[in-house]
């Protein structure tokens, strides 16, 4: 241990700490952290440096105790609150952290960094609209920072304010050109035209030698998409190709472990298996949408949010972290995904749908019913039936290669990694099929299938099934719907927001021969595929 007396030395080793943290040197950062905390035991600092550590080792609770530590020592420290707001919604405490953001005034935040730290934190919670001001002060306090602006950038689009965030976006381009994920949003701001797009720019960034392979990955999803747009279908489909390839080649991922675990759920969770209609909470208040990303989840949750006695908070982490929390309370803890699957079985019903409903809250307290619209829940469709079985699930089913090809166009944030291989694809949706018709025999009324095709033909129609099928009063805001007006932050955040439109609908021929491979897999299943 080397003892640091003087200050000079003190902040020394803060910032050499925090380099070890940069290049992901945690362990060289968490000794000099232990260091610090040990000989400066009444210095908030250190406490926050080792929360840090612990966030780089995916260790979020301890990171939330050193900074609970830290406060103590530094009450009024409100970077120090707002990052355990972060914390705790990072760790499905929505509650919690919103507790927390609503407790801070704006006015006791002097600079533009805290501001943004504060946006952020409802940012994390879901509420675009209400950190959307606290962006925008930290833009007004510090015009020259190309993150803050950025924060403004997608928190304008989440809102719907899509010609001020492009403007913002331009913004940030000009004066960082190395900001690779700025392209990729302004793109998807808006269908370019022949006229008016970023074709050129994004084509000389990409001839930058000495681009990172994380900026070459988002400029080529940015360039397919433009070209797309204008209908240079070829260039679009070798654009995205390369970007899918680069993305897939960052991980070891093996499509077979989720195809394992997707069949080990037709297998184990059954209605006899898990025990429904035995116990669980009785409220009626969620209902969950269900289905693969771009597939139409989003149209349907703004359909419903349009009833007087329904909120939308949006994808809500909270049943998979009241699962994991519940397993860690018996002793079970970093499971494998098909030990989950199995120890899942024994989670006390009662329980976990009250933990659940806990956790939700206070977002979804206001209106008589709520919508969880994490897509991923269709793997906890099971568990949700038996823990709240007076529950909704609406399952959203679109055209297979529709579905496939939207996926395979989308970057996403540290999900779905099996939409960077076509190969993979159709495995995974192959799998994923099966699961859904299994949920459907298994759950019987609870479950209904909406077509995305049978919805667009028909909205009215299909708008009094979900109606209906969620024991809600009819609603003509509901049947004529016209596009969503509150926040979104899914890839669907500018497409919502249109009324429902059609030409989405067997887009993918417009690469019929390039998914060809694709749509002979799918169709040895699904003979009446394309």
């Amino acid at each position: 241990m080397v003892v640091i007396h003087d200050s000079a030395a003190f902040q020394s080793a803060l910032n050499q700490a925090q380099s070890h943290l940069s290049v992901g040197r945690v362990r060289d950062a968490s000794l000099l952290a232990v260091d610090l905390i040990r000989q400066h035991p009444r210095d908030p600092r250190p406490l926050s440096l080792m929360a840090s550590v612990h966030l780089a080792a995916d260790q979020p609770e301890r990171a939330l105790s050193c900074l609970e530590q830290a406060l103590n020592l530094a009450a009024r420290d409100f970077s120090l609150r707002i990052r355990i707001g972060q914390v705790l919604a990072r760790l499905g405490r929505r509650q919690d952290a919103l507790t927390i953001a609503d407790q801070i005034d704006p006015k006791d935040l002097s600079s533009a960094g805290l501001a943004d730290g504060l946006g952020t934190l409802y940012t994390h919670c879901d509420e675009p609209s209400r950190a959307l001001p606290h962006f925008e002060r930290a833009v007004l306090l510090d015009p020259s920072s190309v993150d803050f602006r950025y924060n403004l950038a997608t928190a304008q689009r989440m809102v719907g304010a899509l010609d001020a965030a492009e403007n913002s976006l331009d913004e940030v381009i000009g004066q960082a050109p190395h900001l690779s994920a700025a392209y990729l949003t302004r793109s998807d701001i808006r269908r370019q035209t022949l006229d008016r797009n970023h074709i050129p720019e994004l084509l000389s960034r990409l001839a930058v030698d000495s681009l990172a392979k994380a900026d070459r990955i988002t400029l080529q999803f940015a360039l397919a998409k433009e070209l797309e747009d204008v209908g240079r279908y070829a260039e679009s489909f070798a654009a995205l190709t390369a970007g899918c390839a680069l993305q897939r080649s960052t991980s070891r991922y093996d499509v077979g472990t989720d195809v394992d675990t997707l069949t080990a759920l037709t297998r184990r969770h059954t209605a006899e298996d898990l025990k429904i209609d035995q116990g669980g909470d009785p409220t009626e208040e969620p209902i969950f949408i269900v289905g693969l990303p771009r597939s139409g989840t989003t149209l349907i949750e703004s359909i419903l949010a349009a009833h007087p006695d329904v909120t939308a908070p949006g994808e809500l982490p909270a049943f998979p972290i009241a699962c994991v929390n519940l397993l860690a309370d018996q002793g079970f803890r970093n499971l494998t995904k098909l030990a989950f699957v199995e120890q899942s079985l024994g989670l006390p019903a009662a329980k976990l749908g009250r933990q659940y409903l806990a956790m939700s809250r206070p977002q979804t307290g206001s209106t008589l019913r709520f919508i969880d619209k994490l897509p991923l829940n269709y793997l906890y469709a099971g568990l949700i039936a038996r823990a709240l079985p007076n529950a909704r699930i609406i399952a959203v089913h679109r055209d297979p290669m529709d579905t496939c090809y939207a996926m395979y166009k989308t970057l996403f944030t540290a999900a779905y990694p099996f939409t960077y291989d076509l190969s993979d694809l159709g495995t995974y949706y192959l799998a994923w099929r099966d699961l859904m018709e299994h949920w459907q025999r298994e759950l019987a009324s609870r479950w209904l299938v909406v077509n995305y095709e049978d919805l667009v033909a028909d909205p009215a129609g299909q708008a009094e099934r979900l109606l209906v099928h969620c024991r809600l009063s009819r609603h003509e805001g509901c049947l004529a719907y016209a596009g969503r007006q509150g926040g979104v932050s899914t890839a669907s955040a500018a497409q919502v927001r249109q009324p429902i439109y059609r030409t989405s609908i067997g887009h993918w021929r417009q690469y019929a021969t390039e998914l060809e491979p694709l749509r002979r897999q799918i169709s040895a299943r699904f003979p009446e595929t394309g």
